[in-house]
């Protein structure tokens, strides 16, 4: 799990809130969390999958758009604070991992 956000996630980790320390503003709207689903094949299209397993946020931001909730665009995404950024590309990566995977690395 990531350490530099508050992460909820759902008993079969198809989704997870992301907890903002820098809310996102959108006109009138403010959000303070961002919800991911897990990517499927098609959501990975154009992204390098061992870009994203290490936390490139180009890489992200061309997945972030395909998964977010609300929709995040690519360029509010890399205009986000660092750690929110890196936050998001975390949990991206970690819905990438195998349960085996997970498990080795102590993340389950």
């Amino acid at each position: 799990m990531n350490d530099q956000a508050k992460v909820t996630e759902n008993k079969a980790r198809d989704t997870v809130t992301v907890d903002l320390d820098t809310p996102l503003k959108r006109g009138d709207q403010t959000f303070k969390a961002v919800v991911l689903r897990k990517p499927k094949g098609g959501a990975l299209r154009g992204a390098k999958v061992v870009d994203l397993l290490n936390l490139d946020l180009v890489a992200a931001s061309k997945v972030v758009p395909r998964i977010s909730s609300p929709v995040i665009t690519a360029q509010e995404f890399l205009d986000m604070e660092g750690e929110d950024c890196t936050a998001i590309a975390g949990e991206i990566a970690a819905f990438l991992l195998q349960k085996k995977q997970k498990v080795e690395a102590g993340l389950e």
